[in-house]
């Protein structure tokens, strides 16, 4: 078991959240905290009701995605949104998105393999 800030810490470093910054309101980094501890990590490009519904299933404690849920602006918590945050918060699933770090890091970027 590793405590999420360590997981957290390493890949804020890793993908250089900080240097990137969020873009439009799409929230690169944390975007879910758990209870602090993780045995299990998930990835998906995407989060959605049936990717977090997959996650509970696999008592996964950490969904590390390219996308994330917030986006532009502030969203109201409601329908999809009301949805996965349930499930997140029910089954204690952290959630990490990076989007714009993940397009234009220069080893493991989306655009590292078109070069």
């Amino acid at each position: 078991m590793i405590s999420l800030s360590d997981i957290v810490s390493y890949t804020d470093d890793f993908l250089r959240i900080r240097e990137v910054g969020d873009w439009d309101n799409a929230l690169n980094g944390l975007q879910i905290e758990n209870s602090g501890q993780v045995t299990r990590l998930g990835a998906a490009v995407d989060v959605s009701t049936r990717v977090l519904t997959e996650a509970a299933k696999r008592n996964v404690d950490l969904l590390i995605v390219h996308h994330g849920l917030f986006w532009p602006g502030l969203q109201p918590v409601r329908s999809a949104l009301r949805r996965q945050l349930q499930l997140a918060f029910e089954n204690d699933i952290a959630l990490y998105g990076a989007h714009l770090p993940l397009d234009i890091h220069p080893k493991v970027g989306n655009n590292a393999e078109l070069v």
